[in-house]
């Protein structure tokens, strides 16, 4: 054996890939790795075995074509992953290279065989994980399409219960604290036989296993509930299964439970465990937002609530001080006005023209007073306002502001018949006044228009000026009073059951104020 020979047939013998040569069907050679990966302590334990014996069932047929394509082309045949049975039963994924070969003058074939079983191993586990993946980006996008809890928990466990790594079969409850902090209630199930006791009396804190996960904050598994002693809740016609309890929590504080029921064939590895915790803590975060948000709501519904009550509240303390000032001080100043004149007339018979003059002047004052007092009546209730509706009060009080302002405002619009209910009136003619106030203020306005229009089911006022804009997403940050009044203006819209919106150009300018109301 030449030098070079020598050199060739070290590097097989060492090659760390299994070398096999077969020719009738009948292993010639084989090196010491590839007794190895076949089970085999010896190589000569493998001499006269044909491969055959050791090639999985399915890729029997693909590899005797490929041998057969070889036998005849005299062509190398490309590398395939297949899978191979070990002398112990054990399967081994490797990759096959085979090329023809000639062994002492006759037809043979040389195949390396490349294990790859770390590989695929790994492979697995990413297609695993993508599939786990997907499956959490999937629940993740059902709960965060809605902030409504009975939403929330009826599509979580669908998702839930259909993950393809559950397989078939699998049950689902939602379980959440009460307010007493120490009972669960059934807040979702899917699947769930009729005749489970959950259904009707939910377990406390500790009590069976979806009790005891929120108790101790962790998963709780039972892989057979029918002789688990944890398991209390039990039925006469209960099946074998597993369950798979897990505590819904956000920031350590637990407010309930998840259970996932399983056929007792279905194995419950760490990856399902790992999988269905995270879930749970999606599902926890979803809950956990939609409380936040359905207390906010309440919040909101309840300072809304109690700003129509302020404001109406506001309506009857302006109506009775115009009442109180026109029966009392109005009729006191005509009285007043009627004594003084009395008193003029009887000066100039007497001809006390000093005295004549101090009268003359207290009954210009009485005269100015009673003007001043009139404005002040029709600016905390408009007598019109009850009388001939708020289009006409609006053109009245416009006609008021443009001679306090300086600001043209023209209002267009009819009189809806039948009318606005009251509440709705005072609160768009508060409305008017408070955007038209903001105007003078701030805006350096030349005109303000206030358009009115409606249909069968909506009244709009539309309030616009060409002064300078602002920035309506920073009201408070420049102007506080003019956030306060926006503020309120909102508030008076929704009180009635409308909705109110700024439109605001800080560029070209103009403001646009729209309050839309029911009728």
């Amino acid at each position: 054996m030449t030098e070079n020979e020598e050199q060739l047939r070290m590097m097989i013998e060492l090659s760390p890939d299994a070398l096999v040569v077969q020719s009738e069907n009948k292993i010639v050679y084989v090196n010491p790795a590839g007794a190895m990966l076949f089970g085999f302590n010896m190589t000569k334990e493998l001499i006269g075995k044909s491969i055959w014996e050791f090639v999985g069932q399915r890729y029997q047929t693909i590899v005797e074509k490929r041998c057969r394509q070889m036998a005849e082309d005299g062509t190398q045949s490309p590398p395939i992953e297949m899978e191979l049975f070990r002398l112990d039963g054990h399967p081994v994924d490797v990759e096959l290279t085979a090329v023809p070969f000639t062994h002492k003058g006759k037809p043979a074939i040389q195949a390396v065989f490349h294990d790859i079983t770390a590989r695929k191993l790994v492979e697995d586990q990413i297609r695993q994980r993508n599939i786990e993946l997907a499956a959490l980006n999937a629940i993740a996008a059902t709960v965060s399409q809605s902030l409504d809890l009975g939403k929330i928990l009826d599509d979580s466990l669908e998702g839930v219960i259909h993950l393809d790594i559950l397989g078939e079969g699998a049950q689902g409850m939602i379980f959440l604290l009460e307010d007493a902090r120490d009972t669960l209630s059934l807040a979702a199930h899917l699947g769930v036989p009729v005749n489970h006791p959950c259904l009707k009396h939910p377990p406390r804190i500790g009590e069976c296993l979806c009790g005891l996960a929120v108790k101790l904050g962790e998963p709780v598994i039972s892989d057979d509930c029918f002789i688990d002693e944890r398991h209390t809740r039990s039925w006469p016609t209960m099946p074998p299964h597993k369950d798979v309890s897990l505590p819904l929590k956000v920031r350590g504080n637990v407010f309930g439970a998840m259970v996932v029921r399983l056929p007792a064939s279905k194995e419950i590895g760490e990856n399902v465990v790992e999988l269905l915790s995270s879930v749970a803590d999606q599902i926890s975060v979803a809950i956990e937002n939609a409380r936040l948000f359905e207390e906010v709501r309440q919040q909101s519904e309840r300072l809304r609530t109690l700003s129509g009550r302020l404001a109406e509240a506001e309506d009857l303390e302006r109506q009775r001080i115009a009442r109180e000032l026109h029966d009392q001080v109005g009729e006191s100043l005509t009285a007043l006005g009627i004594n003084l004149g009395i008193i003029r007339k009887q000066l100039m018979e007497s001809n006390q023209l000093e005295l004549q003059q101090h009268v003359d002047d207290s009954l210009i004052l009485v005269d100015k007073t009673t003007e001043r007092i009139r404005d002040l009546m029709s600016e905390l209730r408009p007598p019109m306002l009850d009388d001939h509706g708020l289009v006409s009060t609006l053109r009245w009080y416009g006609e008021q502001f443009s001679d306090r302002a300086g600001i043209d405002v023209v209002v267009s619009g009819d009189e809806p018949d039948p009318r606005l209910p009251e509440r709705t009136e005072i609160a768009l003619f508060r409305i008017a006044t408070e955007a038209l106030t903001n105007v003078a203020k701030h805006a350096a306005a030349s005109q303000v228009t206030v358009d009115i229009e409606f249909d069968e089911d909506t009244f709009q006022l539309v309030i616009s000026d060409d002064g300078v804009g602002f920035d309506t997403g920073r009201p408070f940050r420049e102007d506080q009073d003019r956030g306060w009044g926006l503020l309120t203006m909102s508030e008076r819209a929704e009180s009635v059951g409308g909705n109110f919106r700024i439109e605001s150009r800080t560029t070209d300018g103009g403001t646009r104020v729209i309050s839309e109301v029911p009728r």
